[in-house]
């Protein structure tokens, strides 16, 4: 091999893979009219080339003067890293270059990035040199690959996607929480809980999120309302990790699986569930579908907010008590559903308020739309306020025990993120839908301690 002694090519190969994989940026030098310039930017690779996406600045105008660069790839521990020569091509803008996906596959973060600053070019740098160095282990002489080493950096630089977490980013597992908590809300309702229903409801309520969320991309992506410049998707049809066919199937059958649970539940517990689960399924399958498509009609906050609020919140509840046929029993749990409700609706509109423009050059409307900058900006405002006040009144009113209070220590979050919505440019920017996630989570974990402290404490 002549690299270096120590290594064999199982190594290099692991450790091309492990620190190209491990970290998102490297350091990017050059030399020309700007003179000696560095700068850390996004990167990944395959094909044994190395991708980033570059703003017309000093490192690009160097690059377009004198292609030759260096870069190193580490982290904060110089412990396993990599040293680099090549020659950088600028491939065009980045929204005219395919290889755009092979960067965006990795690096999510990067497309608000190339949306905001004008004239992002993609950039492809073909290594002349790489040095490898690790001291994780035994430690080895630094490693040196060259020309006659092209086999080798081709495949320790070529990006490997399993099937399987393709599969599961397609489901858009992040967004799991809001099914999660309103079972959870719904059994600790409920004055005694059969854990096998309520673990059987859990998985039903998580297999039909998941193949909503399939189905949705599937319905957007086929519309043309999803494309590279949309946040809100898991991005496998954009980003061309899955055949358009093999994604549709995985939907349907995650819905197929969802209806043979609540077909048993329905048929072991209450036959109420029938007209739950025929709401659900027509809220989520008609959010994209078409000829409803109740997202494209500035009705997809309704439907969301049925769904995942007052109804899966009653769902989980009438599982647990068959016996309830009286529709005034009902009232605590569908009012408990309201909090959560409210919160999952602000993650919805946090990504519509974002993709106004999107949405608008794909043709259809939100409710973020038609409110525009300032009253999507109230909006959410109300969203926010409404989860906290609904707490309050329910409370007073007796429909909830005093200890979900609780929920107010998540109001330094509720404030930051009212704050992000009335800050355009950070709308834009920032993940105002990743942030209200985040609130939703935080509030409904110190609901759920609320209502688990009132059940220990009655």
């Amino acid at each position: 091999m002549g690299v270096a002694t120590g290594w064999t090519e199982s190594d290099l190969v692991r450790v091309l893979r492990k620190v190209t994989t491990r970290y998102k940026t490297l350091t990017l030098s050059t030399q020309g009219p700007e003179g000696l310039w560095s700068g850390k930017v996004y990167f990944a690779v395959d094909g044994g080339a190395i991708y980033v996406a570059l703003e017309q600045g000093k490192n690009f105008r160097n690059i377009r003067a004198n292609p030759e660069v260096t870069f190193v790839i580490a982290g904060e521990q110089p412990d396993q890293f990599i040293q680099g020569r090549g020659i950088a091509e600028i491939l065009g803008p980045v929204e005219e270059c395919p290889e755009r996906h092979i960067l965006f596959r990795k690096v999510f973060e990067v497309v608000p990035f190339v949306k905001m600053i004008p004239g992002v070019m993609m950039v492809r740098i073909t290594p002349t040199e790489l040095y490898l160095s690790d001291f994780t282990g035994e430690w080895k002489p630094r490693a040196r690959l060259n020309g006659t080493h092209t086999a080798l950096v081709r495949q320790g630089l070529s990006a490997r996607v399993s099937k399987a977490k393709v599969l599961f980013q397609a489901v858009r597992p992040f967004s799991f929480t809001v099914s999660v908590f309103a079972v959870l809300v719904g059994l600790l309702l409920s004055p005694t809980i059969n854990w096998w229903l309520g673990a059987l409801t859990l998985i039903g309520a998580l297999l039909v999120h998941a193949g909503v969320n399939v189905l949705s991309d599937w319905f957007d992506w086929r519309r043309g309302a999803d494309t590279w410049r949309v946040l809100g998707s898991s991005r496998v049809l954009v980003d061309g990790l899955l055949s358009p066919r093999v994604h549709f199937a995985w939907g349907a059958t995650l819905i197929a699986l969802a209806v043979a649970i609540g077909a048993y539940l329905a048929i072991t517990t209450s036959p109420y569930l029938w007209w739950l689960i025929g709401a659900g399924a027509f809220f989520g399958l008609f959010y994209t579908m078409p000829p409803i498509g109740l997202k494209y009609r500035a009705l997809g906050d309704l439907a969301v907010f049925l769904a995942f609020g007052p109804l899966m919140v009653l769902g989980a509840w009438l599982v647990q008590n068959p016996g309830a046929t009286a529709l005034s029993s009902w009232l605590p749990p569908l009012l408990a559903g309201l909090p959560i409700g409210f919160l999952t609706i602000a993650i919805l509109h946090g990504n519509n308020f974002r993709d106004i423009e999107e949405d608008r050059r794909a043709g259809y409307i939100t409710l973020a739309g038609l409110l525009g900058q300032k009253g999507s900006a109230w909006y959410y405002t109300l969203l926010v306020a409404f989860a906290y006040l609904s707490v309050g009144v329910l409370i007073v009113l007796g429909w909830l025990p005093w200890q979900t209070v609780v929920v107010a220590l998540s109001l330094p979050l509720a404030i930051r993120n009212i704050r992000t919505a009335w800050n355009t440019r950070r709308v834009a920017f920032t993940m105002l839908d990743l942030l209200s996630a985040q609130l939703h989570m935080v509030f409904s974990l110190l609901y759920i301690v609320g209502l688990g402290l009132a059940r220990m404490m009655s």
